[in-house]
């Protein structure tokens, strides 16, 4: 009789450590991790091969739709999407790049990182250090 109370204790015990608020959850990051410099570099008539050494290999690209690469990217922080985006570059006939379709999103933590030393300075008291009367 305790040997299957204590197994049902330890059972929800071990459940509640499953759903518990503080267990650290992984960041997971699925696709290709695409720049605005890798966008940039980018120019009307390079070749599949040229695109793919500055882009890297695509997610999808399929037999079926030659002229046509997808680079898909998501990046889920506590089982919530926080960046998503879909970058679809074009090839002509030829296998020559003509344009691409889709845009990055803005990156709220690099645009506080560029920020924060500016307003750090302007907030931070002068300190004179090294500096003692003899």
């Amino acid at each position: 009789m305790r040997a299957s109370i204590l197994t049902v204790l330890l059972g929800f015990a071990t459940l509640a450590g499953c759903t518990f608020p503080g267990v650290y959850k992984l960041n997971v990051q699925q696709g290709n991790i695409v720049t605005e410099d890798m966008l940039a570099q980018l120019e009307a008539g390079m070749t599949q091969r040229q695109v793919e050494y500055v882009m890297g290999t695509p997610v999808v690209k399929t037999p079926y739709q030659q002229q046509r690469w997808d680079y898909l990217y998501s990046l889920e922080q506590d089982d919530k999407v926080i960046k998503r985006y879909h970058i679809r570059v074009y090839f002509d006939d030829q296998g020559v790049y003509s344009h691409y379709e889709g845009q990055l999103p803005v990156d709220p933590l690099k645009e506080k990182k560029q920020q924060l030393p500016a307003e750090e300075e302007q907030q931070k008291p002068v300190k004179a250090e090294g500096l003692l009367a003899s």
